[in-house]
């Protein structure tokens, strides 16, 4: 009886050293850590309706941009975090137009599969995620889905500011933002000014609508007669962009919405439509081409978050509080106000995900 209960002990053990033992067993036997489980949707597949109906979340609602400076549409980052912000700087230093200021590496576009996609930002799909002024809103205030971004998302940068490099405004000047690609096509910049340092969205500003900024920058006068061959949306772009600050302030409009976070987070951050202007100083500055240094144009709007109202300055320090949790859309939108304005058509919006300040790097000295 001994004999064969030391047999079965001998014939269990070498099972289990069997199980335990790599070479011994097959990779599809083996066990996948529970983070190799997580479905993580993929923004270049050709079946969204799919990834939506999976997901039931506007987490899946994703979409790659062509304009991306470091990283070919569809590629995939493989490099490590810290990797990957090596390459930026090798990447950007040859083209930046100040040689002697250093360039800082910008956040990576999702996914990135070595950060669980943290820090890094997207461009979600602009119909299913956002509603915007219908066509007769003025009369039956219905609100419709968005038509495709007017400014494609160009990227997003978190930089840390202080005494030394100033508050952060005029971002445009510092050539060594978005890894020195700043000025590299004409792009409209949204700066948000926090005490302890900015969060910057870039979009990319199409031909039209920068031609018109170039005849405003040389005096010229842009009627109405001249905008009536063009789309309600186009329409109010152009007035937006070629009008004065006092008309900017009550046309910029962001829509931000709280993705995945806390409850308390994701209940203030809900959606709701703000025209900025009527909550905080927002300042516009437009930067013109300089094509002898390699700079095109920019339109630049520095939101001051420090001066935002009580309700305002309640939402920020709790984004701030549990940054590295929230996932969140900055939708941008210019409101119609009359009719031939109508219907909206979203201007942008950037995805942050789950970002980390630890990471970020510090706004250098002018």
């Amino acid at each position: 009886m001994q004999d064969e209960n030391t047999t079965l002990s001998t014939v269990r053990r070498s099972s289990v050293s069997r199980r335990l033992d790599p070479l011994l067993s097959s990779d599809s036997c083996r066990q996948r850590a529970r983070s190799e489980e997580r479905n993580v949707p993929e923004p270049d597949s050709d079946d969204e309706e799919a990834i939506i109906d999976k997901q039931h979340s506007p987490k899946g609602l994703l979409t790659r941009i062509d304009s991306d400076p470091l990283d070919s549409p569809g590629g995939t980052v493989t490099k490590q975090p810290r990797e990957i912000k090596k390459l930026v700087v090798q990447d950007a230093v040859a083209v930046s137009p100040k040689k002697k200021s250093p360039v800082l590496p910008t956040l990576p576009r999702y996914p990135i599969s070595e950060t669980k996609n943290h820090n890094c930002w997207s461009e979600p799909h602009a119909g299913k995620c956002f509603k915007v002024r219908g066509e007769n809103y003025l009369a039956d205030k219905k609100k419709v889905a968005s038509g495709p971004y007017i400014f494609p998302a160009r990227g997003a940068d978190l930089i840390l500011t202080n005494k030394e490099s100033g508050n952060g405004t005029d971002i445009a000047e510092r050539h060594c933002v978005l890894a020195g690609h700043v000025r590299s096509v004409p792009t409209f910049i949204i700066n948000f000014c926090f005490p302890w340092g900015v969060l910057v969205n870039y979009y990319e500003i199409p031909d039209l609508y920068a031609s018109f900024l170039q005849k405003k920058e040389r005096g010229d006068t842009i009627h109405d007669e001249m905008l009536e061959c063009f789309a309600p949306h186009e329409r109010n772009v152009i007035r937006f962009l070629t009008g004065d600050d006092a008309q900017r302030q009550d046309k910029l409009k962001l829509i931000p919405v709280c993705i995945e976070g806390p409850w308390v987070v994701r209940q203030m951050i809900a959606g709701k439509p703000a025209v900025i202007g009527k909550r905080l100083p927002v300042s516009y500055k437009y930067h013109p081409a300089d094509r002898s240094k390699g700079l095109e144009m920019c339109f630049e709007a520095d939101l001051d978050i420090s001066a935002s109202d009580p309700v305002g300055k309640k939402v920020v320090k709790l984004c701030t509080t549990y940054l590295t949790s929230v996932t969140v859309d900055i939708g941008v939108v210019i409101e119609g106000i009359e009719g031939d304005e109508l219907p909206e058509q979203m201007l942008g919006c950037v995805r942050i995900h789950k970002l980390d300040s630890l990471l970020s790097p510090t706004l250098p000295p002018c």
